[in-house]
């Protein structure tokens, strides 16, 4: 799936990649301008978000509606899950930001970074000048589970792996701090020649990359030795990371221009070198490993092999981007929507009990009670949902099955014309399904006709 939202703000929609212009959700609510994506929660339904004013957002995938639970100034904002949001208020203050409410915590130092871990405990980097300390704490419990002193030089640059159970963070003299955050233990301190700049872990924490000022290359850090493990030599000076979220690439901002060095996590190698626009969406990488890059008015994503262009979206670059994998849009069956009907308990209703038959008497079967087929319409293949009529006919006009052209029906969602591109209906599932396969595209089944 990949979320578009208007960069400038304005109602979200979701694409079925890799089909970029095949709409199979939107919202009710409009969205603010989005700055970055910070998690997914695929059991709730919730994308948790940053807004251009530094804000927190939800956008809720299963209601379609859009939550700004703070309108105050806000640091270091993160999250895990998707569905808790961390921050440091303006007056060092915690908080945490969930669907049922807001989680405060005053530490006994003003935070400068908070690290959210797995299993829902959460590390705390503050204190004053002349003091540094660590504090470990299970929201929404405000009670301090643990504390260390560490180097008052922590600049609060620093990346954690939930999974893995490690945080590091940068100090002013050139030091990697490593700390186990179950046990708010630290490990050997990592020496570097220049100021640390930027750090970034894979998405299992097996390793992090850091880079430095006045230096061209990655330092791989091995987290289970607390050394660095590997460099990576790059063609100028790098100045950002991101690290692909389904954990196949690094990819490298250059300090000038607008190239991007493409590393190969499994390698530790630099597969290659591409052109973007260096924004807090793209260059992303999509499910299936194509890189989408922001090209003048465009989106275009390359083939991670050959780095040639796939596919396009046209005028994308006015859109912001954030691919994700998810089922909850499925299309249900009619019948699960059903509505339940419970005998009545109403006096009025209630029937006296029917007279025992007489010994002559042949006694008929109950008729059986009659339940809604969902079936009675068919099954029918939809290849794409669009917004606007001719390219939905555009698209109907290039599939072709077993001699049948695909048509064009017109639904309403949310107020909002929609213009599918489907086929059938047939008689039974499986054979629309031999349909779809038959296609060799992206399809959906949907019980009757849309």
């Amino acid at each position: 799936m990949l979320l578009r939202v208007p960069r400038t703000g304005g109602v979200a929609r979701v694409t079925a990649y890799p089909n970029i212009d095949s709409t199979v959700w939107t919202a009710t609510d409009a969205a603010p301008a989005l700055d970055r994506v910070l998690a997914f929660d695929p059991d709730a339904g919730l994308i948790a978000a940053v807004d251009a004013r530094g804000l927190p957002a939800w956008i809720d995938l299963r209601v379609g509606s859009v939550a700004l639970p703070h309108r105050g100034a806000l640091r270091d904002i993160s999250s895990i899950d998707g569905s808790s949001i961390f921050g440091v208020g303006s007056d060092g203050a915690v908080l945490r930001f969930t669907p049922t409410g807001t989680w405060v915590f005053k530490p006994p130092a003003p935070a400068r970074a908070v690290f959210p871990m797995s299993g829902g405990t959460v590390v705390v980097l503050g204190g004053a000048r002349g003091m540094a300390r660590l504090w470990r704490m299970r929201p929404p419990a405000t009670n301090i589970l643990d504390s260390l002193s560490v180097p008052e030089s922590l600049t609060g640059t620093g990346a954690g792996a939930p999974l893995a159970d490690r945080v590091y963070v940068a100090t002013s003299s050139q030091t990697l701090l490593g700390v186990r955050a179950r046990r708010l233990a630290v490990t050997k301190s990592i020496e570097f020649d220049h100021p640390i700049s930027n750090i970034a872990a894979t998405p299992s924490g097996d390793r992090f990359y850091v880079i430095t000022d006045s230096s061209s290359r990655v330092n791989v850090v091995d987290q289970y030795q607390d050394r660095v493990s590997g460099t990576i030599d790059l063609a100028g000076r790098p100045r950002e990371l991101r690290v692909d979220p389904f954990g196949r690439f690094l990819l490298v901002r250059a300090a000038r221009g607008d190239d991007v060095w493409v590393i190969g996590i499994g390698t530790d190698k630099v597969v290659g070198t591409i052109h973007s626009q260096w924004r807090g969406d793209v260059p992303f990488v999509a499910p299936d490993g194509a890189i989408a890059v922001s090209e003048n008015r465009d989106v275009v994503f390359l083939d991670p092999s050959t780095f040639r262009e796939t596919r396009r979206a046209s005028g994308g670059a006015s859109e912001f981007w954030y691919p994700f994998i998810w089922n909850g849009l499925r299309a249900r069956s009619a019948a699960l929507d059903q509505p339940v009907e419970f005998p009545s308990d109403s006096p009025a209703t209630v029937q006296p009990p029917a007279p025992p038959p007489r010994r002559d008497t042949v006694v008929a079967p109950a008729p059986s009670a009659q339940r809604p087929d969902s079936t009675k319409g068919g099954f029918t293949v939809s290849f794409a949902a669009l917004l606007t009529e001719a390219g939905a006919r555009e698209q109907a006009a290039k599939i072709v099955v077993e001699g049948h052209a695909a048509r064009v029906v017109t639904s309403t969602t949310s107020g909002v014309a929609v213009y599918r591109v489907v086929l059938g209906p047939y008689m039974t599932r499986d054979e629309a399904d031999r349909v779809g396969r038959a296609s060799g595209l992206s399809y959906y089944i949907i019980a009757g006709t849309p």
